[in-house]
């Protein structure tokens, strides 16, 4: 049996359903991972697992060629964006369905998508400074209007995001990111920040999926942000209802996008929102879009985008025609404060029809963080609905129903 190998994944759930995808397209699924306890049901998926040092594009090679005839392996992916630049260079190395190194390296580093697509006409374009000292940060103080955003090039999950509306705290907020040497993944981060003009208005995102250079608009998704100064989102419901006034701006603007970055093969995800009739980039994805939106997906059109990436991997065309209609949402859970968890009700006996996941990864007794980015999240409740603003009073009411207390840390 041909091999589907994947190296790493999200920890959200869709690396897990991926696995069972590339069962159903009858490849053998091969998991490279350099920590499998990170994945809580990864032993439960039937797969094989191989540990090695994944960051380490030499050894990962090593270990295949180990491991695999490369006639064998039908295709190589991954659910994790820190991965997707590993994936692209081996894809390219055993020939094999994916996007170019070159590209990848590109769609990684947020200040060099700024710079690739500002000369565009058909997006709205910010004003931008890409620091990679304290130094050059000094230098262009006189040239930065308050408030602004400052953030990482190369992280994810709004993972160091910040609104700075004074000078002090963004030499605070760009000194702690220029010091940070790795990321989550212990991977060597890039030591550079991307500061941009602060753009307000609804955010949405559109999900994509390409296949050797064409591309397809799958839909819009309407998202819900936290405040500043972090930028944690909240929930989503798909499709958004309220953009179809702008759907020929966002065809334009985001096949525009796509085939600037040469955008080849596989999801996108490009977070934007509308400012003078255009879309402003927020941010472009080189995956599947988090925060469960492909369930959402799934439940709204019966697509199965995660199927759909397998397949692309794998070589094979894509299947993107709808065969349901509806709205699907999703509200998270989250602290607003730190500490252990003390109780937690609601949880049973949500009555409120059209529920159809309740989920809560924390226990009493466990600590929560309060929410900075999207890796404090806890846990979800998605619902369904032929009618959007039916919809958002179900999410409200379950999200309000359930009760998370959490109480302060003694410091002794």
């Amino acid at each position: 049996m041909e091999k589907l190998l994947f190296i790493e994944a999200n920890t959200t759930g869709t690396g897990m359903i991926a696995i069972q995808r590339a069962k159903e397209l009858n490849l053998q699924p091969v998991f490279l991972t350099n920590n499998p306890g990170r994945y809580a049901d990864l032993f439960n998926q039937g797969c094989e697992i191989i540990i090695c040092d994944t960051n380490n594009i030499s050894e990962l090679i090593e270990t295949i060629d180990y491991h695999f005839k490369a006639e064998e392996i039908r295709g190589i992916t991954t659910t994790s964006e820190f991965y997707i630049y590993n994936v692209s260079v081996l894809t390219e190395k055993y020939n094999l369905n994916g996007n170019h190194p070159n590209v990848i390296k590109n769609v990684r580093h947020k200040g060099t998508v700024r710079e690739l697509l500002k000369w565009s006409k058909a997006l709205y374009q910010p004003k931008y400074l890409i620091i990679e000292s304290i130094e050059d940060l000094t230098e262009v103080k006189e040239n930065i209007l308050f408030p602004c955003i400052v953030k990482p090039v190369d992280d994810s999950g709004s993972n160091g995001v910040l609104q700075c509306d004074n000078f002090e705290t963004m030499k605070i907020q760009v000194k702690e990111l220029l010091s940070m040497e790795t990321n989550v993944r212990n991977q060597e981060k890039i030591r550079a920040v991307l500061i941009e003009e602060l753009v307000e208005g609804q955010e949405y995102s559109v999900e994509t999926f390409s296949y050797k250079g064409s591309h397809q608009i799958v839909g819009v998704t309407e998202k819900s942000v936290e405040s500043a100064p972090f930028f944690v989102e909240n929930g989503h419901i798909f499709p958004a209802s309220d953009i179809d006034c702008y759907s020929k701006t966002i065809q334009t603007g985001v096949m525009e996008i796509l085939d600037i970055l040469g955008w080849e093969t596989g999801p996108a995800h490009i977070e934007f929102k509308m400012k003078d009739n255009k879309i402003f980039l927020v941010e472009f994805n080189g995956r599947l879009a988090g925060g469960m939106i492909p369930v959402l997906i799934s439940y709204a059109t019966g697509l199965d985008l995660v199927k759909e990436q397998i397949k692309a991997a794998a070589g094979i065309g894509p299947s993107l025609e709808p065969s349901l209609k509806q709205f699907a949402g999703i509200r998270f859970l989250m602290s607003n404060q730190s500490g252990e968890v003390a109780k937690i009700t609601g949880l049973d006996g949500m009555r409120i029809p059209g529920i159809i996941e309740v989920k809560c990864r924390i226990d009493i007794g466990e600590n929560v963080e309060k929410i900075k980015n999207a890796y404090g999240r806890f846990g979800h409740i998605i619902a369904v609905s032929t009618d959007h603003e039916e919809l958002s009073k179900k999410l409200t009411s379950a999200i309000n129903q359930i009760k998370v207390e959490v109480k302060e840390r003694i410091h002794l």
